[in-house]
C-alpha cells in the first residue's frame, strides 16, 4: 500500500460494506460485526493503523469472502 491506512478510513469502509458497530467492553477497542465476522480496531492511540494490523484485517476479510486487492484499492482511493 502506498499510503498508511487511517483508522477512520477503515471504519468508513467497514460501515459501507455492511458491518455494524458492536457493543464493546472496557478494552479500548472498537468492534465491527457482519455475518459472524468480527473486526477489531484500536479505539485510541495513533489514527494510522500499523502495517501488521492492516494485514491482519485484510486476511480476516479475505477469509470472509472479500477480495483483498479490491479492499486495498478502495482504501488507497
Amino acid at each position: 500500500m502506498a499510503n498508511q491506512v487511517n483508522r477512520r478510513d477503515m471504519e468508513r469502509w467497514l460501515l459501507a460494506h455492511g458491518f455494524a458497530l458492536a457493543p464493546g467492553k472496557k478494552t479500548g477497542h472498537v468492534f465491527y460485526v457482519r455475518e459472524g465476522v468480527k473486526v477489531t480496531l484500536p479505539g485510541h492511540g495513533p489514527q494510522d493503523l500499523t502495517k501488521k494490523h492492516v494485514g491482519l484485517i485484510l486476511r480476516q476479510l479475505e477469509g470472509a469472502g472479500f477480495d483483498k486487492d479490491e479492499i486495498r484499492r478502495e482504501l488507497d482511493a
